[in-house]
Order: C-alpha cells, then structure tokens, then sequence
C-alpha cells in the first residue's frame, strides 16, 4: 500500500494550512455517549446515538445535523451542538438556541432579528428607544417624531396630520385640512429624510423609512423593504439563521450542510463535516478522505473518525503519530483495518481506532487510506490520498515521576507485579 499521511487538521493559531474547527470529545460535557443510545423519558425513547457521534464504538443510522448524539427530531437545537439539551423556560427551544432563555417563545418571533426576542427584548423594533417609551413599538423610528402630537409616532400613524385623512390619499399628509397646491409645496408635504429619492409618506412611501434604499426592493411585499427587514423572504426564519435569505424555505433544507439551502442558494453538493467547508466531500471530485480535528483532555479518549468522499468505498486505512509533545509515549489502539460501509461519508469500522493521551499539548496524527480495489468513481486501482489533522489536549500530565505513562502501568504485566510485591518484603526484611 502506498504511504499516505492524513495529518489531522492544523489549529488555527498555527501557520500550517488552513483553519479547520474542532470537534468536541468529551472536554467541554460530552458530545453523544454509547450511554445516550435509547432508553431515557423523553418521548420516543429519549436521545438517540447517530453514526457519526463523537465518542463510542457503537454506530446508529439517523440524522443528526449538529453532530451532537441527538437525533434531529429529538434535539431541542437541531443546527446547534448541545447534547445536554438544557432548556431552562421549557418551552421547547434548547437555551443555546433559544432568543428568550428565560421566557417561554416556542415561536422565537424576533422583530429586529438580534440575539433576543421580542418577548424578552427591551427595545423590540431596535431603533434604541426602550419599549415602554417608543411611540412605534414595531416601527424603527429612532427620531420619534410625532407630527400631530397623538403619542403615535409618524412611523406607524396612518393620519400624521390627525386631519382624518389618511396619508394613501392626502394631498399633503404633513399639513391638516385640504391643501390644493402640494404639488407646489412637494418638498414640505412629502420629505425624504433619508434622501433617497423615495418620500416619507404618500401613496408610495419610502418602505425602510431612515434607511437609504433607492431600488425598494421587497421580495415579499410586506410593509418593510429588503433592507429593513429582519425577514425578507417572510419564511419566519429570520436572516440572520436563514440558509437562503431571498428565497421562500421554511424547512431549510442543506444536504450536504454547508450552511446554502438547497432550494435557490446552492448549485452544488459538496458534504459539510462539522462546518469545515474548506475540506468539503465532493463526491464528483478526486478521491479524498478527511477526519476532524479534535479538542480533548488527557481524561479523554478520542475515537478517530474516517470519512472519505465516496459511499461505501472499500478501502485500507493506518493510523500513525507524527508530532507529540515531549515526554508523550501514547499510542493508537486499532491503527489498521479496513472499511466498506459508510452513511453520510462516514465509515462504519468494527474496530475503531481511538487514541488516549497521556501528557497535554499538540499531536499530530497520521492517516494512510489507500482504496483497496477500484475507484467507484473512476474504476482506477490503487488510489491513495492523505490528510491531517491536529489533536489538542489540556488538562494534567498522566505520566509519573518516573516519566512513566500512569495508564501503562495499568497494564503492567502479571509476572512483573508479582516480582514488585516480591521484593518489598525482602527490603524491608534486610533492612
């Protein structure tokens, strides 16, 4: 087998290649456990294990988006890592997802589109004026300008004159009673504060009032124009989460998860491992395989993942150390095998390889694939390709004072324990 050497990804703090994310394993609460698989009290059997978990031996068919052990239908935050699942207002919405932690808003509705809905949004039209004293609670007017001094602001008043005629057909909505020469008077019947060609008030009044929008554009035709509007294609997805900002996709459908919904935005399938869009699996391109970089402890064992851009591809793959810290003896378990069945790119192994270590520090491991008959793409025999990927662990040293790996010593040899044990006593006989 040709040598192929797949370092896992460099840390972006690094000068070597690109910037790669980090998978959790297990160092920041754990990322989906063969102990999360079935049971619990949740409704349909609890959490759910899914084949590409972080941590575990065991594999799962579902779907997991966020790659947290919680299966889609079950995950309070679908798109957002939390395989503890807090939620804290028990409206349904995980907190690391949720716009209002602390009060129950199952619909997330969020006028401004900032990080707190309207619920729990002291200033819910974001103009910085608070609620309680905004004379257009939904209508960004930061000048509160009330023309006819009703305590509704000229944002949101269809009268601004209080004449009781409403601006669609006034002749001069900024001046009371029936006023014949406005075309003469235009500038002062019909401002535009925001020079943008487009009056304030009217029969077509400027949709993004302060916002300087020339072209109106408002793909759903609502009252606020595409540059105002915190939700342009009114699917209740707001821009700011939205995959597909300009075209109607309440499901927000991304295949290959790389952040494009499919319906508009995305032209091609290029599969998204833990946001790393960099290294995409392009099943259409040149073989390639991938595995994450991973952030852990010296608590922790990290499970090596294989994911390579073909579908059930059988293939021969050696796991090998290139960089450890000093003093670091740790070894990987299972570092050879072979793989055929996969779901989502991911390789289904028996086996799988998985790497304790022992002091903290920067490892730099090795992966060698090598398809073990043809292509399934190309039918070429022999085809090899490699990639690296960085390991990053904290936490304290395992080693002795010794300089011996505390975890060796717990496979110490049978015969060399009772040669220990042995010549204690002897010591302090002698002695």
């Amino acid at each position: 087998m040709n040598k192929l050497i797949i370092v896992l990804l460099m840390l972006p703090m690094i000068a070597m290649g690109q910037d790669a994310p980090f998978e959790c394993d297990n160092n920041y609460g754990e990322c989906g456990t063969p102990e999360m698989s079935g049971g619990g009290n949740t409704a349909g059997g609890g959490s759910i294990l899914i084949n590409n978990s972080d941590l575990g031996d065991t594999y799962q068919s579902a779907d997991d988006y966020d790659d947290d052990g919680v299966e889609d239908s079950y995950d309070n935050c679908p798109r957002t890592r939390n395989n503890e699942q807090f939620d804290t207002d028990g409206d349904g919405v995980g907190d690391l997802c949720d716009n209002c932690r602390s009060t129950h808003n199952l619909n997330q509705w969020n006028l401004d589109g900032d990080p707190y809905g309207d619920l729990c949004d002291s200033d819910m039209d974001g103009d910085g004026i608070l609620n309680n004293v905004d004379n257009c609670l939904r209508r960004h007017n930061t000048g509160q300008s009330d023309l006819d001094e009703n305590g509704e602001g000229d944002a949101c008043d269809n009268d601004l004159d209080g004449d009781g005629i409403d601006n669609t057909v006034d002749e001069c909505p900024t001046m009371p009673g029936e006023i014949v020469d406005a075309p003469d008077r235009a500038s002062e019947c019909f401002p535009d504060r925001d020079g943008d060609g487009v009056p304030d008030f009217g029969t077509n009044p400027d949709n993004c009032l302060g916002v300087y929008n020339p072209e109106q554009s408002n793909i759903d035709n609502d009252a606020n124009g595409d540059a105002c509007d915190p939700d342009i294609d009114n699917d209740t997805v707001l821009n700011e989460y939205d995959n597909c900002t300009h075209v109607f996709n309440v499901d927000q459908e991304d295949v290959d998860r790389d952040g494009r919904g499919d319906r508009g935005c995305d032209d091609r399938y290029c599969y998204v491992v833990y946001g790393d869009e960099s290294n995409c699996l392009d099943p259409d391109a040149a073989f390639k395989v991938y595995s994450p970089n991973v952030s852990l402890s010296t608590a922790d064992t990290a499970h090596l993942r294989l994911f390579m851009n073909r579908e059930h591809q059988p293939a021969r793959y050696m796991w090998s150390i290139k960089v450890r810290p000093p003093r670091s003896s740790a070894t990987i378990s299972d570092h050879t095998g072979y793989a055929v069945d996969s779901t989502l790119f991911e390789y289904m192994i028996d086996h799988r390889p998985t790497f304790s270590p022992d002091v903290p520090g920067t490892y730099v491991l090795v992966l060698d694939v090598e398809t073990a008959f043809g292509d399934n793409l190309t039918n070429e025999l022999g085809v090899a390709d490699r990639h690296e990927v960085m390991l990053v662990v904290s936490g304290k040293s395992n080693l002795s004072s010794s300089g011996c790996s505390v975890a060796a010593n717990k496979t110490m040899p049978t015969f060399l324990l009772l040669f220990i044990m042995f010549l204690v006593p002897i010591r302090r006989i002698s002695g």
